[in-house]
């Protein structure tokens, strides 16, 4: 080896020592000038001999790369989201199901803070950083890892065994560096609103020297491959935050081991009684089952595991007046009111309107204009207005009167009598078919990337775009899209072309979402796709087809069999076939290896007990080998249910609706 690599590799080490030292101990071992020498000499070598520049280097944590778009890459094992709980009561419920699923008399918890930032998963191999995936939709994420090696606290080399590694955190902004950034913009229009919007802008930043700049923090806090943790003998949460520690990772100081709900409780409360002194932003606690080994007993539903839970702190909740009151309309028709606020600070954002459900909700709370009123922000995210305030409601506002007519295209609304909404019928309504469109492009449907609902409601205002179908069509107005004053340069639409033309291409179960079947959600639209194979074969179905289905019932079949009677929804299919758009369910697994002749092929699944390999892993290999349905409740319409060690209630429950049980591996 020669002198200088020597010498590089001594450096790096040094380095990357230091900066743990500093960053994640805080303890700093040397001054700013000795490390600030040392990475300058580094920089000089590497620049002379880049052959020995590596991933691991500290050098690539200063950014400079500037990337045209973020690659999407697929989860090896999905992110979920976490389920809610509001009060004391709903955690004592959260431990008294896993009690009834687990058959144990006490559970211990590691409870640990639930910070506002964005989640990360991090992969290493051979130890080595390689790639860092934002969550994304929990299936799909971006890859990101320039941005994040610019993270001081995010290791670039940490010392393991095990080949690959994945990592998952959430990086986040800390006050301290918030009011920093937010002190050198001079006009306060400018300000950023909270330090999760900071950490957003700059995970997505395409200039990863922007991202090195705005001192981004990683807290770790989860190890999510079972079969990696059977490597690391590793049984518990709690030892999953030692491994995490030991490997250079930062982690929160304010997580703690509870032995029961009781002391978890008290602990949430501690906690919510001195958030203001915890130097990052948190919105909440985190509520995990100590013993990995019955996480796979307890397993997951679609969105959520069911071994942990997220604790919600009680919203901020702020007075102003309300200003006017205004009626929209969605895709289905259903119209929405909504409140024009006196504009106020919320959670770090500036409110100027927020949400008053239907015209049920505000007569029984007797809201009126010109009422001061009370404003929270649901789920972090709309805010909504909950009611007048008592003591400064004047009565003689005049008390509101719902619209009879629908504010777009004045067709007489109509009400049943047993739902609180009311809707416009008319489904050539303007605002419906926006609506529509927007959702047709969103995310969770046909995920049209740059194709955003500003873009759309300035297109189809513009003439440009006046139905879905027209969508398709993009890449043939050209000039009057980029003529028009839309902010749409000729790279933005390049990619908006490309990215239309990707949507061609996904599974049945995306479009089935898009077209905006009523009380068709995303479950049910993937679980409709599987059962059927084709657009054609669901439009046929009878209703006694459609009630064989899992999760169908009587108003989710009725309401499948409405929407393809309808001419217009008749037209819509077809010309999406004549425009290429793809109307068959797509399998990830090559259909060539599927054993069809089986009598597991195409069942419905359901999973319990715990086994030597991850329940992902078992159901990815048997949606491989059978193209299977997993769902994880027990019902009628599940058939079989393979059961591990320690089946819990579920093996009850499936004998007593005499399903099938399985003990042998079927996956093999």
């Amino acid at each position: 080896m020669s002198d200088i690599k020597v010498r590089i590799k001594f450096l790096k080490e040094q380095l990357n020592q230091w900066a743990h030292e500093y960053y994640d101990l805080d303890k700093p071992s040397v001054s700013d000038a000795e490390y600030d020498t040392l990475l300058n000499e580094l920089i000089a070598l590497e620049k002379a001999n880049p052959q020995y520049v590596t991933d691991d280097s500290p050098t690539q944590r200063v950014g400079g790369h500037v990337a045209t778009h973020f690659i999407k890459v697929k989860h090896d094992i999905p992110m979920l989201s976490l389920s809610n709980q509001f009060s004391k009561e709903d955690l004592e419920k959260f431990d008294s199901d896993i009690k009834k699923e687990t058959n144990a008399k006490q559970i211990n918890y590691n409870v640990e803070p639930k910070i506002d930032g964005l989640s990360i998963s991090l992969i290493y191999m051979d130890g080595v950083l390689k790639q860092a995936i934002t969550r994304g939709n929990g299936e799909f994420g971006e890859d990101v890892t320039h941005n994040v090696r610019t993270i001081k606290s995010v290791p670039l080399r940490i010392d393991t065994k095990i080949s690959k590694l994945e990592v998952r955190g959430e990086v986040f902004l800390s006050f301290k560096e918030f009011n920093k950034i937010n002190a050198a913009i001079l006009e306060d229009d400018k300000k950023f609103a909270n330090p999760r919007n900071v950490a957003a802008g700059s995970l997505r930043n395409l200039n990863s020297s922007i991202s090195a700049q705005r001192n981004l923090d990683m807290f770790a806090y989860h190890i999510p491959d079972m079969s990696t943790l059977n490597k690391l003998n590793i049984h518990t949460q709690s030892g999953v935050i030692k491994e995490l520690k030991h490997l250079g990772f930062k982690v929160a100081n304010e997580i703690k081991w509870c032995s029961d709900i009781k002391m978890v409780i008290d602990y949430i409360e501690y906690i919510s009684k001195k958030r203001e002194q915890i130097p990052y932003p948190i919105d909440g606690m985190v509520v995990k089952v100590n013993d990995i080994n019955i996480y796979d007993i307890l397993g997951s539903t679609s969105k959520f595991p069911k071994w942990a839970t997220a604790f919600k702190f009680p919203p901020e909740i702020v007075e102003t007046k309300l200003l006017n009151i205004q009626a929209t309309v969605g895709r289905t028709g259903r119209i929405t009111y909504v409140a024009d606020l006196q504009p106020i600070l919320l959670d770090g954002s500036h409110i100027s309107s927020a949400s008053l459900h239907n015209a049920t909700y505000i007569i029984n709370n007797d809201i009126r204009i010109n009422d001061i009123v009370k404003v929270f922000k649901a789920a972090e995210i709309i805010p909504k207005v909950i009611g007048p305030v008592i003591t400064k409601h004047h009565q003689d506002n005049q008390k509101f009167k719902p619209i009879t007519h629908c504010p777009r295209c004045n067709t007489l609304l109509e009400k049943q009598e047993d739902e609180a909404d009311q809707y416009c019928t008319n489904i050539s309504c303007p605002a419906r078919i926006l609506q529509s469109m927007i959702h047709f492009a969103s995310k969770k449907a046909m995920n049209i990337e740059d194709l955003s609902e500003k873009n759309l409601q300035k297109l189809y205002e513009a003439k440009i775009i006046n139905k879905i179908q027209d969508i398709y069509q993009i890449k043939n107005k050209k000039n009057l899209i980029l003529e028009n004053d839309f902010k749409i340069k000729e790279k933005m639409f390049q990619n908006l072309v490309n990215n239309v033309e990707t949507s061609k291409n996904n599974s049945l179960e995306k479009l089935i979402f898009a077209i905006g079947i009523r009380h068709v959600g995303e479950n049910t639209a993937k679980i409709l796709a599987k059962t059927f194979r084709t657009i054609d074969s669901l439009a046929n179905a009878s209703l006694e087809e459609l009630f064989k289905v899992k999760d169908v019932g009587e108003v989710v079949a009725i309401s499948i069999v409405d929407f393809f009677k309808n001419e217009a929804n008749q037209q819509l299919i077809k010309d999406l076939k004549a425009i290429g758009v793809n109307m068959s369910f797509i399998s990830n697994f090559e259909k060539g290896n599927l054993l069809v002749n089986s009598p597991y092929y195409q069942k419905t699944f359901v999973i319990t007990g715990s086994f030597d390999i991850s329940r992902h892993e078992i159901e990815r290999k048997l949606e491989e080998k059978y193209d299977a349905i997993l769902t994880n409740t027990i019902s009628k319409t599940t058939d079989f249910l393979i059961v591990g060690e320690n089946g819990g209630s579920k093996e009850l429950k499936a004998n007593k609706l005499k399903i099938p049980i399985l003990r042998e591996k079927i996956w093999e």
